[in-house]
């Protein structure tokens, strides 16, 4: 398959070099033109010193020679493909065989390089960045206009800056250096046939350039924090079309490029998504495809900017289910499609969402800049440098009750979902032992009670002060949020002299609201404390006539003694409120009315 030219011991920088095809390793034949030759550019390479450090070759094999303006000597290895490819000639079995020789030696290098031609390197770069899942290492994609055996070549730049970026920067993701500047992979696009800068990055700034010095925005890097590992997921739906737009395109050929068995398609349109909306026809088609499950993303043919509805002629795409692709290159709408369509763990409707997310850096919605609770984790990881599971774990089991809670305060289920699926317990505990449904229940925010109800938050479980969820809604006289946990099953657990003083406490401070709340909740409101005095006897003794017109319907015995041998009724005599003594004989009055039995006697 290969032939590796050169050997490197594990010292320094450790990169490896994948040489897929394209100019930057042809060589002219006796008729002056390029041609690839195989095995010629291992062997070629040794005649340029920055390429080959003679001197450090005698004692340590091949090597980078160090630069002073960088930490690491940079060892690197060749690994040719048999045979070489015509960037023209790509497709998405190339692409594979190219990411699982990265994957295949991710843990024995720093750093890799991929030598590539020109008229499809962004579409390689931009399918490579989804491929590597979880990346942790830099992936450079380079080429050149004119070969690097040429006297006067952009390869040779290309080649040395591609190896001192992979093996001196911390930049976990796949990116291109072309023309002195490094750009996100799933950012460039070819702009120029005839230009040293040939690639370009429109719609993004460089993630840096390499003048004089070396000048990487570290804080352009789009570093993963999850707490997965690296893994390879090489399945791209190939059933994926490229649509363009243009004046008297028919209907039976808009038909024809989305006819089965395509399952995606990428729509490029006029200016910012610009569509034909008086041309039925072509809308139909677009219908009847959506209604088959295709998805249809939708992009600017302009080489800069992003699609937005704008326009009437715009909005009429997302009105009948055309997804928005911002400010995506056609490279990276493609391979995206074409990579989520082939995940299997995701349903339609997920796949769609995916699609408006940006998975490695390579779209910027229109939406107003927010702090993102993933990218705030995603951030600080960044800015901390996180790297080791372990370390993620520990910084979200920090994060992720914040979040939550604040999803709860925000009463946003949605983003409470999303924190699920991106690995927050939902029922975690909090330092006293709260969870998000105590804080739900308290805010009185029923869609997330009900929320974290279904995801399996228990409904019993008590903090470092003995209070359920239940708890909380009762003092917060919550009645909706009281009767759904009842109905899932939560329970008041208070012992009946523990409910006999709450219900005390409420009674003197004339709670009316809060005692019917703690009857919903299940209380006993006639239940007696220790000297078998009812919530009516201290009602009665202090006067709160509308405490005793609230507890009057629940007492079958008004005149129930306590062990004093008092009734209410003696309370309110003993304190002289006739207010209360009348009350109380009108509904004694009442209550033998509505007897029968009673007015027979």
């Amino acid at each position: 398959m290969a032939e590796r030219c050169c050997t490197c011991r594990k010292k320094e920088a450790r990169v490896h070099v994948i040489f897929v095809g394209g100019t930057i390793g042809m060589t002219r034949n006796e008729k002056g033109e390029l041609v690839c030759v195989p095995k010629i550019f291992c062997q070629r390479l040794n005649e340029f010193p920055t390429c080959n450090d003679k001197k450090y070759e005698v004692e340590h094999f091949s090597a980078l020679p160090l630069l002073p303006d960088l930490p690491y000597r940079v060892l690197y290895d060749v690994l040719e493909f048999n045979p070489l490819l015509d960037s023209s000639c790509m497709g998405i079995g190339d692409w594979q065989k190219i990411a699982k020789e990265v994957a295949k030696n991710m843990c024995s290098y720093d750093g890799f390089v991929i030598l590539h031609g020109t008229d499809t390197l962004a579409y390689t770069a931009s399918a490579l960045a989804f491929m590597l899942e979880n990346l942790n290492k830099p992936v450079v994609v380079t080429g050149a206009q004119i070969s690097i055996f040429d006297p006067r070549s952009d390869g040779r730049d290309n080649f040395l800056g591609s190896l001192l970026i992979a093996g001196n920067f911390n930049i976990p993701e796949v990116v291109v250096f072309f023309g002195n500047k490094l750009m996100r992979g799933c950012r460039t696009t070819k702009v120029n046939s005839d230009s040293f800068h040939a690639l370009d990055s429109p719609n993004l700034p460089p993630l840096g350039k390499m003048n004089v010095k070396v000048e990487i925005n570290s804080r352009q890097i789009f570093r993963p924090c999850t707490v997965n590992r690296f893994s390879l997921f090489s399945d791209f739906e190939p059933n994926v079309a490229m649509i363009r737009i243009y004046p008297g395109i028919t209907a039976s050929n808009l038909k024809e490029s989305l006819k089965e068995p395509i399952k995606g398609a990428v729509l490029q349109t006029y200016g910012a998504g610009n569509f034909p909306r008086c041309r039925e026809e072509l809308l139909d088609e677009l219908r009847e495809a959506i209604l088959r499950e295709v998805i249809i993303v939708n992009i600017t043919q302009c080489s800069a900017g992003m699609v937005s509805s704008a326009y009437a002629t715009g909005s009429v795409l997302s009105e009948i289910g055309v997804i928005s692709g911002y400010d995506m290159t056609q490279e990276a709408a493609f391979t995206k499609l074409a990579y989520v369509l082939a995940k299997p763990e995701w349903n339609l409707a997920n796949k769609k969402k995916v699609l408006l997310l940006s998975l490695r850096g390579e779209l910027t919605t229109n939406k107003i800049p927010k702090i993102n609770d993933i990218d705030l984790i995603e951030g600080v990881a960044r800015t901390l440098h996180m790297s080791l599971d372990l370390e993620k774990e520990q910084m979200c089991s920090t994060f992720y009750p914040a979040l939550v809670a604040a999803a709860v305060t925000q009463g946003d289920t949605q983003k409470m979902s999303d924190l699920k699926q991106y690995g927050a317990d939902l029922c975690d505990r909090n330092a006293d032992g709260r969870t998000a449904l105590h804080l739900a229940c308290y805010l009185g925010k029923l869609n997330c009670v009900c929320y974290l109800i279904s995801a399996g938050c228990p409904l019993n479980v008590q903090d470092r002060f003995n209070r359920t969820p239940l708890h909380e809604a009762i003092d917060t006289d919550n009645h909706e949020v009281i009767q759904a946990l009842l109905k899932n099953g939560a329970k008041l657990c208070d012992p009946p002299l523990v409910q006999a003083e709450l219900l005390r406490a409420l009674t003197e401070r004339g709670k009316v609201k809060r005692l019917e709340s703690f009857r919903l909740a299940g209380a006993d409101v006639t239940l007696a404390d220790r000297t078998g005095r009812t919530a009516l006897h201290y009602a009665c003794q202090l006067g709160i006539h509308e405490v005793v017109e609230y507890l009057l319907p629940y007492y079958k015995n008004p005149l129930l003694k306590d062990e004093l041998g008092m009734s209410p009724m003696d309370y309110a005599k003993a304190a002289n409120h006739e207010h209360i003594v009348t009350l109380l004989r009108y509904k004694e009055n009442e209550k033998k009315n509505e007897d029968p039995c009673s007015c027979a006697n």
